[in-house]
């Protein structure tokens, strides 16, 4: 697993980590840092290979038992022709390339809302809210003070931009949600005591109370609180194949379900002409349901195009490793062997250059099977 980064001498620095699994245990290995003198594909796999020489001892060692290559989704790290992945992988066309896990939620969010305009709209007030209490003592001091009047916790506004973007736009839209009525209350006193910036409260003010934006916000929310389930779980130094896939596909199915049922946040203020006993101008609810629609079918296209590889039939396979996906014993007669035949069709000359006789594979994978099943008893006591 390799990453690139810039260090505090503005100079390019590549980092290798290297996952193993030995004896059925699986650990994950810093394996070095190392300067690039230029940031492109011939000097990134350069750096790469001449870190794993040094922890190996030769390159011959550990290019034999590399089977997949994990990078970010730069053209230099995963173009076809010349990428750091084809020119590390060479002649192993086994030896899989995969696009960081935990960047793609991130994408696919992105690529959603730059075709939603409701979606916008919230993103630009979130940034213009935490512009104007973040750049601003007085306005923040203000803004403290009218939660302290309204007995509330002092919820000040924050950034929707970061490295794990999804978490920073769900705390944005958190801390706007819950500080609702502070933020309201800051931007009406605002507009009778100071006249310059009067014009910039009310603007603000006539955003905040649209209705529709307020609901469309509470849909982002419930959007916003499984995809960022979805991320933290991609996000594990652990995490299986089978659980990225079982975790996609469950964030999916929620979110079309959010087609025609409401989620929590949503629901709770749907028929409500008053958010955190504020009035909220009339929303357009013929408006509301397009873009609710929109940023749904967006998303959950923009999800599978990011993520479709991890269904794909090498990947999808790999399903063996999670007993959460093993059925009941009395259902588990075929069950992996069609998975063992493409695992085993894929790596095959890997497992040949190590020693393994492939024609064995099909029937220890069932004796295996058997055996784990009647030692173990019922499923849940393997899982």
């Amino acid at each position: 697993m390799t990453n690139g980064s810039v260090d505090s001498s503005v100079t390019e620095e590549e980092m290798v980590y290297v996952r193993t699994a030995k004896a059925g245990q699986v650990r994950v290995y810093f394996a070095g840092v190392q300067a690039v003198s230029r940031p492109d594909a011939s000097h990134i796999a350069e750096a790469v290979s001449s870190i794993m020489d040094s922890i190996s001892g030769n390159s011959t060692r550990w290019k034999r038992k590399l089977v997949a290559i994990t990078t970010d989704g730069a053209a230099v790290m995963t173009g076809e022709k010349n990428g750091v992945v084809t020119r590390i992988r060479g002649d192993r066309s086994y030896v899989l390339g995969i696009h960081c896990m935990a960047h793609r939620p991130e994408l696919a969010y992105a690529d959603a809302v730059k075709q939603s305009l409701m979606a916008r709209k919230v993103e630009d007030l979130m940034t213009g809210l935490y512009t104007l209490y973040h750049k601003s003592s007085v306005n923040r001091d203000s803004l403290k003070a009218s939660f302290e009047e309204l007995n509330m916790k002092p919820l000040i506004p924050t950034r929707i931009g970061g490295t794990r973007w999804v978490a920073h736009i769900l705390r944005a839209l958190d801390h706007f949600l819950r500080g609702y009525a502070g933020i309201t209350h800051q931007l009406e006193k605002t507009m009778q005591t100071d006249v310059k910036l009067k014009a910039k409260a009310k603007g603000f003010l006539n955003i905040i109370n649209d209705g529709t934006l307020v609901k469309f916000s509470c849909l982002l929310y419930d959007i916003l609180t499984h995809l960022s389930n979805l991320s933290v779980t991609l996000q594990k130094s652990l995490v299986t194949l089978a659980e990225a896939q079982s975790c996609l596909s469950s964030t999916q199915a929620v979110l079309k379900k959010y087609k025609s049922r409401l989620g929590p946040k949503l629901r709770s203020v749907l028929e409500a002409d008053t958010y955190e006993n504020v009035h909220l101008k009339p929303p357009n609810a013929e408006q509301l349901d397009m873009a609710k629609k929109q940023v749904i079918d967006s998303l959950c296209q923009c999800l599978t195009k990011r993520l479709g590889d991890v269904s794909s039939v090498v990947l999808k396979a790999m399903r063996l490793i999670s007993f959460q996906c093993w059925p009941d014993a009395d259902m588990s007669t075929d069950f992996g062997d069609t998975d063992v035949e493409e695992l085993t069709h894929h790596f095959k000359p890997l497992l040949m250059s190590a020693g393994v006789d492939v024609d064995l594979i099909p029937d220890q994978w069932t004796v295996l099977k058997s055996r784990l099943y009647q030692q173990m008893g019922p499923l849940e006591k393997i899982t």
